[in-house]
């Protein structure tokens, strides 16, 4: 790809019927931005794979609300060697969508030849030579000396950066935001990927605590968890719980809070079904930037919510 755009395959519909893009909708006429020092312009809207990532889930329908997604103008899509079959079940779609894709995945390396491995097994589940970005999963979960120190994960995704295995560095987290400065802070981190919403920046403030950080380093910035997660963590997932912010007005205030944070190029949702996906692009059609009396509503809305929810992600410090 040409830095500053997306290349031309990913502007397609990837072959998929007027049908099933109408049913969902699409974000192909709407404006993109920029990723970062990437240089990229993407699609604000990504998929998240965790949620119908599970075996429970039958082939058939994480095919169909992947190949919707593509349909409607969705191009970066997140996977992790940790939800379940989910690289299996990209890769087994990969010969068709791998040009039509921003491909991503991750690892929970403590060491340099930790990361090699995981990406040498996350490319052969996915059936492919390479991915666009990979990132340090939940580095607040991941002692700093293990993340950036001589011999940690960061120094192996370096080394897959440098053999062309993998495209671009990122990190990951829902937890302990002060982790994230000093592996920002080395420089080779490109994309930055948080838990963020109007309840959430309440407990883990990851909009005041990292990202001027990020900003600093012009790393492309995503929110994840945008709707608070499922409840129930994995078990959530399981019993197909939907996020924690469901409600169709909760879902436009959670998307425009989102789409509203400075330098922010894109949300990541897990898809459970096309019913998910279509309310998700919708709510993504009708972004308006939060400000004013409405966003002051927002907020404390969330603040309220905030002390009910707590450190659901796991500790702050």
């Amino acid at each position: 790809m040409v830095a500053g755009t997306v290349a031309p395959a990913l502007l397609r519909a990837a072959g998929q019927p007027a049908s099933t893009q109408s049913a969902v909708g699409s974000i192909r006429d709407l404006p993109t931005r920029r990723f970062g020092r990437i240089g990229l312009q993407m699609p604000v809207l990504g998929f998240g794979t965790a949620a119908m990532g599970h075996a429970f889930y039958e082939p058939e329908p994480f095919e169909e609300v992947v190949n919707a997604a593509l349909a409607a103008g969705i191009r970066y899509f997140d996977t992790a060697p940790i939800y379940d079959v989910a690289e299996e079940r990209l890769g087994a779609m990969m010969s068709r969508i791998r040009k039509d894709i921003f491909l991503v995945t991750k690892t929970h390396a403590r060491t340099s030849d930790e990361a090699r491995r995981d990406l040498e097994a996350s490319l052969k589940r996915l059936k492919t030579d390479h991915v666009d970005l990979a990132h340090l999963h939940n580095v607040g979960e991941i002692a700093t000396e293990q993340a950036i120190g001589k011999g940690g994960g960061l120094e192996g995704l370096l080394e897959l950066k440098r053999q062309g295995v993998v495209r671009h560095i990122g990190c990951t987290g829902h937890l302990r935001p002060a982790r994230f400065i000093p592996v920002i802070e080395t420089g080779q981190i490109e994309v930055l990927m948080v838990a963020m919403n109007f309840v959430d920046r309440n407990t883990y403030k990851f909009e005041e605590k990292v990202l001027p950080t990020a900003r600093k380093h012009d790393c492309a910035i995503i929110a994840m968890k945008v709707y608070g997660g499922v409840t129930g963590s994995w078990d959530g997932y399981k019993n197909r719980r939907p996020g924690r912010l469901v409600g169709d007005a909760d879902r436009q205030d959670a998307v425009d809070y989102a789409l509203s944070i400075p330098g922010l190029t894109m949300v990541i949702v897990g898809f459970k079904s096309l019913e998910e996906l279509r309310l998700t692009i919708q709510a993504v059609r009708n972004f308006r930037p939060l400000e004013g009396p409405r966003r002051d509503a927002v907020l404390a809305k969330g603040a309220r919510l905030a002390k009910q929810w707590g450190d659901h992600f796991g500790p702050v410090a």
